[in-house]
């Protein structure tokens, strides 16, 4: 878990494994979002509860990736939890890890100026909550391909975590899940970066450069397989991703006007890696369904607005484009690779 992300860097290209020709390779892949999740949680519950003919969710998928918050339900599937236990754990444990937000003018001030000194949210709580639901469960236990982002300081490294679905990945696939979720999910500013005292290290938050995962999943199976980009198809779920403005007079100043600038920054990220993703597949191999309208500004810490329309909001959309997701849900999908990990032993 905690290597140089760099230094071990491959210097020529990647052996490719084989990749039946023909055979589709179907990517789930989900954005993050804090509290916001529960919109892909409850997405997801209609998708297993009325496509996935009564198989694990997971089974359908040749990956999954996730960042953040979707980097969370992205271990939760792969591990095997339904997504009944997935959307519990955002109703339930979602309320301790995301306090209510005061309501009254001295609290909104007092938030403020504590959030300018330290993170806004405990991470204890996170943690809690992350290490009863993963247990000792370890990444290296997925059932299918998983890809998961977060970055490392001091020494700024990006770190992408991955099953041992490559020989390549001699490492992550270790590492307890619980951990992985908790490195995704440290949020800037939310929440305490998840550190590891012994070779000095800190995780931070994927979403600071790929809150949308899909292109590191795609660079992943073009890199790892011997497959066509036609091959491919993907089921992007995002949780809210409304048109940020950074004002002409804030875009002239200095460094405290240009403190918008990380949340203009996700913006850009999450919108920039569907377009892309679709300009490399075509926009027919890349379902993208994500809140929108008034849906889609849930701040990621408002537990309480996310639980009174995001559920609502992911059940219209499964009912409007049921039929289109359907052929994600045509035939389950072959075992995953395991070049460390024994099958018997997880």
């Amino acid at each position: 878990m905690f290597t140089d992300r760099r230094a071990g860097s491959l210097a020529s290209r990647r052996v490719r494994q084989p990749w039946p020709r023909g055979k589709v390779f179907k990517i789930l892949s989900l954005d993050g979002g804090g509290i916001k999740g529960i919109y892909s949680a409850q997405f997801l519950s209609r998708c297993e509860q009325e496509l996935a003919a009564g198989k694990p969710l997971a089974s359908y998928f040749d990956m999954i990736a996730g960042t953040s918050t979707g980097g969370i339900i992205a271990l939760g599937l792969a591990l095997g939890f339904s997504t009944s236990d997935i959307l519990d754990f955002y109703v339930n444990d979602g309320r301790k890890i995301f306090p209510p937000l005061p309501t009254d003018r001295i609290g909104r001030w007092w938030r403020g100026f504590r959030w300018l000194f330290r993170p806004h949210l405990d991470h204890g709580e996170l943690e809690k909550a992350l290490k009863l639901r993963f247990g000792d469960h370890s990444l290296g236990e997925a059932t299918t391909r998983v890809v998961i982002p977060a970055f490392m300081v001091p020494k700024t490294e990006i770190a992408v975590f991955k099953t041992d679905h490559h020989s390549d990945f001699r490492n992550d696939y270790k590492t307890r899940a619980w951990e992985v979720a908790r490195a995704t999910s440290a949020a800037p500013t939310y929440l305490k970066g998840h550190e590891h005292s012994p070779s000095g290290r800190i995780f931070i938050d994927g979403g600071v450069w790929a809150n949308n995962p899909v292109m590191v999943a795609l660079v992943d199976v073009l890199s790892a397989y011997e497959i066509s980009p036609d091959q491919i198809d993907i089921l992007s779920v995002g949780t809210g991703n409304p048109p940020f403005e950074l004002r002409p007079k804030a875009a002239l100043g200095g460094a405290v006007s240009w403190r918008a600038a990380i949340k203009a920054a996700m913006f850009l990220t999450t919108d920039n890696a569907t377009a892309q993703t679709k300009l490399l597949l075509g926009p027919d191999k890349c379902f993208r369904i994500e809140p929108l309208g008034e849906d889609g500004t849930v701040e990621m810490d408002d537990y309480d607005r996310a639980l009174s329309v995001l559920p609502g909001s992911a059940d219209r959309d499964f009912d409007i484009f049921k039929d289109e997701i359907a052929r994600f849900f045509d035939e389950s999908v072959l075992p995953r690779e395991r070049h460390y990990t024994d099958v018997g032993s997880v």
